[in-house]
């Protein structure tokens, strides 16, 4: 990677690490460790990450459907360490940070209090902690019980105008995510009270996308610096939600050529879907 190119991979790292990632330090035995957790279908993200850090593992766990990478080495993680500092946005993350800077005599570095827009942080969280999806608000009885992966793209074929693109990030820094909206200029944030069977006490903090106005700027945001998640499949996708919706394929006939083609596109966007 040329610098430039360093740059934006360390911001990613950066959103993804506040997402995801986890340093555990142990001051008593003077030991430290890091680790990201991602689905298992983003085996590729963890290995670019051990690649480009020369080092560390990547495993499966155990009873679940998903991916950790891990080091230990402490040449790796005092590079992790530089790398990121003065990237860190997540409170709970600047905090082992500072622990770990401690730990090995790193002088941390305060973020900037906004994200510039050629930054690579912003994918990095979406990887992390981003979901897009298309909800859908009404179905027939016929559509409703069919289960499983099938049953979502039966859904989505027929669901005619009731169904909405969503981009969503759930937080419950409500000063992190302010921070996203006001670095970016997009999207609003909605605040949510936990429910009974919440597994927190506090609020939630959402930054969400909706519009098509919005999209389009985070697609050209994602042009510069992609997802390395599967996420990007579905952004990828985004373009063609909109080209169809305006013109009306997903109310057209059945056994139409655009009612064809939607079914298409509803197959390609559940595709990891699981």
């Amino acid at each position: 990677m040329n610098p430039i190119q360093t740059i934006r991979w360390n911001e990613w790292l950066a959103g993804i690490t506040d997402g995801n990632g986890y340093f555990s330090v142990n001051q008593k035995e003077k030991s430290l460790s890091f680790e990201i957790t991602t689905h298992i279908t983003d085996a590729k993200l963890l290995y670019n990450i051990k690649n480009t850090l020369g080092g560390g593992s990547v495993k499966v766990r155990a009873n679940s459907q998903s991916m950790r990478y891990r080091i230990k080495e402490s040449k790796i993680l005092i590079d992790i360490l530089n790398r990121m500092n003065g990237k860190l946005y997540n409170h709970r993350r600047i905090a082992q940070f500072h622990q770990a800077c401690t730990l090995t005599k790193i002088i941390p570095i305060q973020s900037p209090p906004l994200i510039h827009n050629q930054s690579a942080y912003l994918a990095g969280l979406i990887d992390s902690y981003g979901t897009i999806t298309i909800g859908v608000s009404n179905s027939s009885p016929e559509h409703s019980i069919i289960t499983g992966v099938e049953g979502k793209i039966q859904r989505l074929i027929y669901s005619r105008g009731y169904h909405q693109l969503t981009l969503k990030i759930n937080w419950i820094d409500k000063a992190h995510i302010e921070m996203i909206q006001e670095s970016y200029g997009f999207g609003l944030i909605y605040y949510v009270q936990p429910g009974k069977n919440s597994k927190t006490t506090k609020p939630q903090s959402i930054w969400i996308l909706r519009t098509y106005e919005e999209f389009s700027l985070l697609y050209e945001l994602l042009k510069i610096y992609p997802l390395k998640s599967v996420k990007m499949h579905r952004i990828r996708l985004i373009p063609i939600y909109f080209k169809y919706k305006q013109l009306n394929y997903h109310c057209s006939k059945k056994d139409s050529p655009e009612l064809k083609q939607w079914e298409k596109f509803c197959r390609l966007w559940h595709k990891y879907s699981y």
